[in-house]
């Protein structure tokens, strides 16, 4: 069974191995760096078994609220959007 983060350093090395240059300017991924970072992933991937962050801390997330100027009565919904038992409130 492979462990996460095993996966993660297959994952990264297929991700350089195809990355193919956008333009001239930039150079293609040389093979004895990709197998560098292969072998220190795996070596990493036995040590460290934690992951990227915690997964039993909530994380909170706030929305804010801007109320509208424009008063929901006075829209008036097309009938192609054949909504009109919504828009009168049944």
């Amino acid at each position: 069974m492979l462990t996460l983060a095993l996966c993660l350093c297959y994952q990264i090395v297929k991700i350089l191995n195809l990355y193919t240059p956008v333009d001239e300017f930039e150079e293609e991924v040389a093979i004895s760096f990709i197998r560098k970072i292969h072998q220190k992933l795996k070596d990493r991937a036995s040590t460290d078994t934690s992951l990227l962050m915690d997964l039993k801390f909530s994380y909170s997330v706030t929305f804010p609220f801007n109320p509208s100027n424009v008063a929901l009565e006075t829209i008036d919904v097309p009938e192609q959007l054949h909504i009109g038992k919504l828009a009168t409130g049944c």
